[in-house]
């Protein structure tokens, strides 16, 4: 039976809110968050466009859902990162944004590296290979990050005078602090703290 569609953000952070944690899967939470019927007034105090850096903005956070609003201007990219074993959801709002996805060459420097959330120390010896590369364009396309698409970088691509600014909805499950971030010129990966930014006036 097909679920009816949600109105609004708030309707969709109750939605998450409301799943039992044994049932939060890729798949069902995707068509949730693809089916979400959210105008922009309810995205507009989130949206913040930054030219120092793509911005984070916290929308909800509980112990199994984290929900944020990012907005990219052009030609800002994230680091090559992973999720630290979260599941991640990514649905286009404005504009349009590209995803790379990268897999590890197996070896003993490179074991479990894709999802590890407790690394310290950067690791050396790193081989990153690029798999593939979409890019979102219709606004309510969700992309989706687990445990087989683990390590992945998000930008908003220059190419044209005339482009403008991105904006996604994002929805980790569970919520992570930590990711690793990879260099694969240096063959090493290294710990990040994510932090959120603070908001400004509202759009």
């Amino acid at each position: 039976m097909r679920t009816m569609a949600t109105h609004g953000l708030q309707a969709l952070v109750e939605r998450l809110d409301a799943l039992d944690p044994a049932s939060i899967a890729t798949e069902s939470v995707r068509t949730m968050i693809a089916e979400a019927r959210i105008p922009d007034s309810d995205l507009a105090p989130f949206v913040q466009p930054r030219e120092d850096k793509y911005s984070r903005l916290s929308v909800h956070r509980t112990r199994w859902f984290d929900v944020m609003v990012l907005t990219w201007m052009p030609g800002q990219v994230t680091p090559i990162h992973n999720h630290a074993g979260s599941l991640g959801w990514m649905r286009l709002v404005r504009g349009r944004v590209a995803e790379e996805r990268f897999h590890l060459v197996p070896s003993t420097a490179a074991s479990g590296l894709d999802l590890a959330p407790d690394v310290v120390e950067p690791r050396r010896g790193i081989e990153l290979v690029a798999d593939t590369r979409t890019t979102l364009t219709e606004v309510g396309a969700v992309a989706v990050v687990d445990k087989e698409r683990a390590i992945h970088r998000i930008s908003n691509p220059r190419e044209h005078s005339r482009d403008d600014f991105a904006v996604t909805l994002h929805v980790y499950s569970k919520p992570h602090d930590v990711c690793l971030t990879f260099d694969p010129v240096a063959r090493c990966c290294a710990r990040r703290e994510l932090r959120f930014d603070e908001p400004t006036s509202a759009r």
